[in-house]
């Protein structure tokens, strides 16, 4: 959604007829922001100070980074906005106005913005006749809302097949896969704005002290977006062009790119990144990795520019999962053995998880333990909802005798925080209570 004083970037969300098709359509460029603090977690390299650029911004790089590139915004919640389709298509729009107005002598803002401006035509036209699809009967209307700042900023879209006629789905699959192609486009001109940008940039500098950087990914119940977070603790910048490289465990890279037109001084800009969805069966919306290993932030600006190495695997995230599972608690019991008719109950023991709303993939280990015996077992669990009681029953024969207490311990894929407790098992009840340390 190309859009004028900010940036063409948008997020068209269509809900497609009911049991049918739901089709979430991300309109053009207008981005996400980060604000934040956090920490450069590697050493620099880089001198202490920048040279400031000798070569003035071009006004038209201005506009079209404005449109193309990512935005930032100071408040998270500001990216949670609902607009009506009208309004979206009004903001694409003006934003294909003022990439139209562009001349310059700079071949590669010339290269970029003719891309931009043929991206943006072609989504207009897509969603246009989206829009005007036929509706099946009794099924409500076909409709775009859910416009969020962010180039795929909150697609947040997937679809349904159901009851809907073939032709239909076909008409509808027909105007989405050009569009998905223009998103592409788009997306990829995103890409170059950083080389432009570092032709009329300050030389890159240390950012100790000026630039902190952190990030959340998304886990549990913490929602299901990463977030970027930027401090500057400097002067005010201005004109940033910031590129963020993303890198997941198993070495996939996503790289994003925003742009600031003014940075305060103390100013904390945060930015969505979001794992995408399924859409005629490919990815779309995805701006982020699985399981983030690690970052490159690298900032131009006129006067300021830098380069930072963030490492989110290890500590940062260990900090991050130890936070969301504070209020985490559970209550036990031990199960002793019982002999029944048919079959007979193993000793084991039953846990009920409170605290927070689920926890995703993880493994219980349990320690059995009396005087100097000590039995293992572990169970993996792909979810775990609050309130939900988990059966921890060991194998028969396992466990020939009952303990006196329990090792519990909760792990979770990818990072080294655990959830512990040594439990006493209470021999009137079978209850378990937590031995305070």
């Amino acid at each position: 959604m190309l859009r004028s004083p900010g940036r063409i970037r948008g997020t068209v969300k269509r809900i497609i007829w009911g049991s049918q098709i739901v089709a979430t359509v991300c309109v053009l460029f207008l981005a996400l922001t980060l604000s934040g603090c956090g920490s450069d977690t590697t050493g620099s390299k880089l001198p202490r100070y920048s040279t400031p650029s000798s070569k003035p911004l071009p006004e038209e790089y201005r506009v079209l980074a404005k449109h193309l590139g990512m935005s930032l915004k100071s408040d998270p919640d500001q990216f949670q906005k609902n607009r009506e389709t009208s309004e979206i298509m009004a903001e694409l729009q003006s934003a294909l106005l003022d990439l139209r107005e562009i001349k310059s002598n700079d071949k590669e803002i010339m290269y970029i913005s003719d891309q931009a401006q043929e991206a943006g035509t072609v989504i207009f036209e897509r969603l246009d006749n989206l829009n005007s699809l036929p509706k099946p009967p009794d099924e409500g209307t076909l409709f775009v809302g859910s416009f969020v700042d962010g180039f795929f900023g909150n697609f947040a879209g997937g679809y349904y097949r159901g009851l809907e006629a073939e032709a239909k789905q076909n008409a509808l699959i027909a105007e989405l896969q050009p569009l998905f192609a223009a998103l592409d486009r788009a997306d990829a001109a995103q890409k170059l704005l950083p080389k432009i940008a570092e032709k009329y940039s300050a030389t890159l500098s240390d950012s100790t002290g000026i630039i902190v950087v952190d990030f959340n990914e998304s886990w549990g119940d913490s929602g299901p977006d990463d977030w970027l977070v930027l401090r500057n603790l400097g002067e005010t910048l201005e004109d940033c062009t910031i590129l963020v490289e993303l890198t997941g465990a198993n070495g996939d890279v996503r790289k994003n790119v925003h742009f600031l037109k003014t940075w305060p001084e103390s100013a904390s800009m945060w930015g969505r990144y979001q794992a995408g969805e399924k859409i005629l069966g490919r990815t779309v919306d995805k701006t982020t990795v699985t399981y983030v290993k690690e970052l490159k932030v690298t900032i131009y600006s006129p006067q300021f520019a830098t380069r930072i190495d963030y490492t989110y695997k290890g500590a940062e995230k260990d900090k991050d999962v130890a936070y969301l599972c504070e209020k985490l608690t559970f209550q036990g019991e031990y199960q002793p053995y019982v002999a029944g008719v048919i079959w007979d109950t193993q000793r084991g023991a039953r846990f009920t998880m409170n605290g927070v709303s689920y926890l995703p993939k993880c493994r219980v280990n349990l320690t059995f333990r009396k005087e100097d015996q000590a039995k293992v077992w572990y169970w993996d669990y792909d979810l775990w909802t609050k309130g939900e009681t988990k059966k921890c029953y060991t194998p028969a024969e396992g466990l020939g005798f009952d303990p006196d207490r329990i090792d519990f311990e909760v792990s979770f894929p990818h990072t080294n925080y655990k959830h512990k407790e040594t439990l006493k098992v209470d021999q009137g009840s079978n209850r378990l209570v937590k031995i305070q340390e």
